[in-house]
């Protein structure tokens, strides 16, 4: 069964690796490394199936003669002691192709991703013909020109190149599975990508049969991935037993795809489906609203209001397990019809008139339309007794309320007594002011006023400090003496001297 693996990795010399032993175990042969002096011989194995060197087109040939020559050259230009001397991975071929197909694959692969852009590849194939056909590649990580290696090139260092290659991997070998017959399909996403992807699409489907794959395809990605084994433990008891058991896990999610499909591709009706919890629903019927006649013109009173006559309540059963999550069961039965069931939020309406004999009474069945519950207040809570004290107290303080006008008059008629006291229209100004204040104004502008003492106190004078007795005997008269010709001060700059 066809998986898809494919990672990359860098021979590090900081961790004590080395491209001439990696070239050795992947081509099964003996190699020296020049640098080090060390021999690898991997040749006593059996398992290689074929190998193979791409390189770009000028490229020195005594670089491609071999692995020994390719690998030491490359160790041999590397300077550092810490340097990185190749990148090198391994990779999956599915098993539905024929050796001839898998050589193809892998080498068209590594001819359009890398060979291209200037890598050398150096690829082994192992095991062909077991249920683990794989490969590995190592490619260089420096330029190649005639003259030899140059520098390194860092943008295939870039993290968006492995994913970009790991895509390119998958659509080249789904479209050989293709061209075999295979029904078998690979992608380079994780299985919980690809499932969160799956349950989107199942979202926005628009019809039973896109609804079904993408459902189909949530539960056959809803499973762990499978756990890789080292090479060393491939013919152990407990890697045969770990395989075995992720391999029959794998094979129910499968099982439990084909049902999910069968079971959405043969709805025949228009459905509403929860793809998280994998629920179905269909749409409802209309629901009947008898109201009953009246007469033309004339209101209805409480008891003629139109009766709800809704369908009998839906039901569910229990099928297949959830594909979220394997404990949960969902609403649906592997190829069974789902029940019925009416949403009460989306439910459609009928308005229909009740059929009656009196020929005064209208008969014809009213327009369909969509009737909204008409929500009404409790009469009886604490919430409305609050609600009317604020309003009341509301009214009160800070409106005019006309409807009650007794209330209303006797504070119009308080008001206006309380101005008529206090105030007093001054025809200078222009507005009423305070009674007291209009009438000190009148009282200071009167021609007989005289100003009172207190009216005097209001403006008092600056207070003056008193000053101490001046000695009127002491002579302000100041001598001054002039002095002689030989007291003159003379100023001289530092370090002058008189000359002669």
């Amino acid at each position: 069964m066809a998986i898809f693996h494919l990672d990359f990795k860098i021979v590090k010399r900081s961790e004590g690796k080395s491209s001439v032993a990696k070239a050795a175990y992947h081509a099964r042969c003996r190699i020296t490394d020049e640098r080090t002096g060390d021999t690898y011989d991997y040749s006593r194995r059996n398992d290689l199936y074929g190998h193979f060197i791409l390189a770009p087109v000028n490229t020195p040939q005594h670089i491609l003669k071999d692995s020994t020559a390719l690998w030491n050259e490359v160790e041999r230009v590397e300077r550092q002691n810490n340097g990185q001397t190749a990148r090198y991975f391994d990779v999956a071929i599915p098993a539905e192709l024929n050796n001839d197909d898998k050589k193809k694959l892998v080498l068209e692969y590594c001819q359009k991703n890398f060979v291209d852009k200037g890598m050398i590849a150096d690829i082994a194939f192992h095991d062909l013909d077991s249920d683990n056909p794989h490969a590995h590649v190592m490619l260089t990580l420096k330029t190649i020109g005639p003259e030899g290696f140059g520098k390194k090139e860092r943008s295939w260092n870039d993290r968006k190149m492995s994913v970009l290659w790991r895509e390119s991997w998958a659509s080249i070998a789904n479209s050989y599975l293709a061209a075999a017959g295979s029904s078998e399909h690979i992608d380079h996403r994780s299985l919980q990508a690809q499932h969160e992807e799956a349950l989107e699409k199942a979202a926005v489907a628009l019809d039973n049969e896109e609804k079904a794959l993408w459902l189909a395809k949530a539960a056959e990605t809803n499973r762990p991935p499978m756990k890789r084994i080292h090479s060393a433990k491939w013919r152990s008891k407990a890697a045969h037993e770990q395989r075995a058991a992720e391999q029959a896990v794998r094979d129910a999610a499968k099982r439990e795809a084909v049902e999910v499909y069968k079971t959405f591709s043969e709805l025949d009706l228009e459905i509403i489906v929860d793809v998280r919890s994998f629920t179905i629903t269909y749409l409802a019927e209309p629901t009947e609203i008898v109201s009953p006649e009246t007469s033309s013109g004339s209101p209805t009173d409480e008891a003629q209001r139109p009766v709800l006559i809704s369908p009998n309540p839906h039901t569910r059963i229990r099928g297949v397990k959830s594909y979220r999550d394997k404990s949960k069961v969902s609403k649906v039965v592997a190829g069974k019809k789902p029940s019925v069931s009416i949403s009460d939020s989306g439910a459609n309406t009928l308005l229909k008139k009740s059929s009656s004999k009196n020929p005064n009474r209208a008969s014809r069945s009213a327009p369909k339309r969509v009737l909204r519950k008409l929500t009404t207040l409790r009469q009886d809570n604490i919430f409305k007794h609050f609600t009317i004290l604020l309003v009341d107290f509301i009214r009160d303080k800070f409106m005019w309320a006309k409807t009650n006008k007794t209330k209303a008059d006797i504070n119009s008629e308080e008001h206006d007594k309380r101005i008529a006291e206090n105030y007093v229209f001054d025809e200078v100004l222009g507005y009423p002011v305070l009674r007291t204040k209009y009438e000190k104004l009148a009282k200071f502008n009167h021609d007989d006023y005289k100003p009172t003492q207190d009216d005097i106190n209001r403006f008092p004078s600056r207070h003056l400090n008193d000053k101490a007795d001046a000695d009127k005997n002491i002579d302000l008269t100041q001598s001054i003496s002039y002095p002689s010709k030989k007291s003159t001060i003379q100023l001289r700059p530092p370090g002058y001297r008189r000359n002669g």
